[in-house]
């Protein structure tokens, strides 16, 4: 599959888009409000037993939320003789998700550093991308990776430091030199026991760390995913950011007489993606609905039925709607509960065989996705998970 990824100006706001053989399947403002991957130090103002939570002030404008479920290993900056979090005391903490309307944002002590070559974690194990498939070279990268986090580890527990270091191994680290896998590896580590410090020395409510909001790291993970990759910008300062990184990967438009927007057709994808109905090319149409509680997508044949064999002119029509969705979810960044009602069809190798062409085009979204069943009323139940919220229209206006 072929990707472009076209950085511009919309109605003076810095966008990029991303375009899949030319359908719009991501647009995101480069103009990033999002707090997530910030650290803090925070202060513990309650604990409710009944979810075993903490609600945390890091001064963000609203309290965040902390599992005690899911953290376990906590940083504390001031902490009483218990081993359990209290009322008033303080912890450096990462933004995982942001706050989304009424919920709240989620902190998590399991902070995560991300390189080229790594992620850097809090959970003492060594991960590997599933796309290094070379059974040597996995089991070669896992060792040498362990055994530097276990010297780490060490020299931090002899500084009464327990940072529990762990990795995932990226798939770009499988063409890297090992001085290179070494050095991001050690500026990770550095990072982190800088981030560590910063927050033991600082005051209750502050932003301890930030990471790089560039577009730059999030491209080069997308680049990994296609088979050719390009971008391309009519924005000199984008393109001197990223140039060093992409090379030939990257092109300068500079005509004047064409806005980039308007080559690639940007406001009007824009436009006929986040409308209520999604036509297809089938004459079939789709009907979006989101309400507080789930999203609710409706397949319909509009005039697309045609000639006496229905069921294989629904599942061309699902199957067009199927990939259709999975778009549409992915642009709109709609999460949580998902139902889709597809045509009905009757024959149990027509189901299956749309079943597993939305799970196969559900597999490119860069959010978990996760198919949950097919309900014997034939609703398609997805959950998506939450991280940002989700987009409409207006936020391209």
């Amino acid at each position: 599959m072929n990707a472009t990824f076209v950085i511009t100006e919309i109605n003076s706001k810095k966008t990029g888009f991303l375009l899949e053989d030319n359908s719009l399947v991501r647009a995101c403002s480069l103009c990033n409000e999002s707090i997530i991957g910030n650290v803090y130090s925070a202060k513990v103002v309650n604990i409710v037993p009944s979810i075993n939570a903490a609600f945390l002030d890091a001064g963000t404008g609203d309290y965040l939320y902390y599992s005690l479920n899911d953290n376990t290993n906590h940083i504390f900056l001031k902490h009483g003789n218990t081993e359990k979090v209290c009322m008033g005391d303080e912890l450096l903490v990462q933004i995982e998700k942001d706050p989304i309307k009424t919920k709240k944002g989620v902190a998590t002590s399991d902070i995560e550093l991300s390189g080229k070559f790594f992620i850097l974690n809090r959970r003492n194990e060594v991960g590997i991308s599933h796309k290094i498939t070379d059974a040597d070279i996995r089991k070669d990268l896992k060792a040498k990776v362990g055994t530097a986090l276990d010297g780490y580890n060490a020299r931090f527990s002899e500084e009464g430091k327990k940072l529990d270091l762990g990795a995932i191994i990226r798939t770009s680290a499988e063409q890297a030199s090992e001085s290179e896998l070494s050095l991001e590896l050690n500026n990770l580590v550095h990072t982190m026991n800088g981030i560590v410090d910063s927050g033991m020395h600082s005051v209750v409510k502050k932003l301890i760390y930030s990471p790089d909001k560039s577009i730059k790291s999030e491209l080069l993970d997308i680049k990994n995913k296609y088979e050719t990759f390009s971008v391309i910008t009519d924005l000199e300062e984008e393109y001197n950011l990223l140039k060093v990184d992409f090379g030939s990967d990257i092109k300068l438009y500079n005509d004047n007489m064409v806005a980039l927007h308007k080559v690639f057709n940007l406001e009007d994808k824009l436009a006929k993606a986040f409308d209520r109905f999604i036509y297809l090319k089938s004459g079939g149409s789709i009907i979006v609905e989101p309400t507080e509680a789930l999203t609710v997508i409706d397949v319909n044949t509009g005039k697309a039925i045609k000639g006496k064999n229905t069921e294989k002119s629904f599942l061309k029509i699902n199957k067009e709607a199927a990939e259709a969705i999975a778009r549409i979810i992915r642009l709109r960044n709609i999460s949580g509960i998902i139902i889709i009602d597809f045509i009905n069809m009757k024959q149990i190798e027509s189901i299956k065989e749309l079943l597993d062409y939305l799970k196969n085009q559900l597999i490119k979204d860069e959010v978990k996705v996760t198919f949950v069943d097919m309900t014997p009323l034939g609703l398609v139940e997805l959950t998506r998970k939450k991280e940002a919220k989700p987009l409409t229209l207006q936020d391209f206006l």
